[in-house]
């Protein structure tokens, strides 16, 4: 089997394994139940948020403002195959550009 195709399984397969093993495992620590119960939805959010002198807000909080500021760029950093054909694996830097919606 190809390194694409195993990764791919894996990444496939892998949060219902942990979650499956954690959870049948009485010695498992309390974090590692916590990671294998997932993500939660029920959390307070906010219309802004300020760090390091900087200012973020929402779209919709933005919306209202007269000076707007609301675009953010994230450069990410991941691994990938260059083809289906290819077993090695190279680093790829991409450039991402949104709006905030939720913080």
């Amino acid at each position: 089997m190809s390194k694409n195709r195993v990764l791919k399984e894996h990444n496939k397969i892998f949060l219902d394994w942990f979650k499956d093993t954690i959870f049948v495992n009485d010695n498992a620590s309390e974090m590692l139940r916590k990671l294998a119960d997932g993500p939660k939805r029920n959390v307070i959010t906010w219309q802004g948020y300020d760090i390091n002198k900087y200012s973020f807000y929402t779209k919709a909080q933005d919306e209202k403002s007269t000076m707007q500021n609301r675009g953010v760029i994230l450069r990410a950093e991941s691994q990938h195959f260059t083809s289906v054909h290819d077993d090695n694996l190279c680093v790829a830097s991409i450039s991402y550009f949104g709006f905030i919606e939720e913080i």
